[in-house]
């Protein structure tokens, strides 16, 4: 179901993104749980590939004192995924850039801006 996202600059239509994301969705900053410790909420420090095994991740956590290896299709619990996107009018193609969380706002499918609105 999508809905109507209030925006500075007009209104957003969205997808929510579903309960459990794959590792590989992440990015530095994202806040995330393990399905194991649904209340222990970490943040991404540093993402890579591991070096030897070509399905796994190398995931740096705050406060966490050594990172941890993980399978890049684990399912994982979002908790804050902020992204900018590049969004276009559908009415009169003008361009802003917008900072979302895709855990609280979901993924942008069409904007319309305030000067159509």
């Amino acid at each position: 179901m999508s809905k109507n996202t209030p925006a500075p600059k007009g209104f957003i239509v969205t997808t929510p993104i579903a309960p459990t994301v794959p590792a590989s969705a992440l990015q530095d900053g994202d806040a995330f749980a393990l399905p194991e410790a649904p209340d222990n909420h970490l943040i991404a420090q540093g993402i890579k590939p591991h070096p030897d095994l070509t399905s796994r991740l190398i995931i740096s956590a705050r406060g966490i004192p050594a990172p941890f290896t993980i399978h890049s299709d684990e399912p994982l619990q979002p908790l804050r995924m902020l992204r900018t996107f590049e969004l276009t009018c559908q009415l009169c193609n003008r361009t802003v850039s917008q900072d979302l969380d895709l855990v609280t706002h979901g993924t942008p499918q069409t904007w319309v801006c305030n000067l159509c609105s």
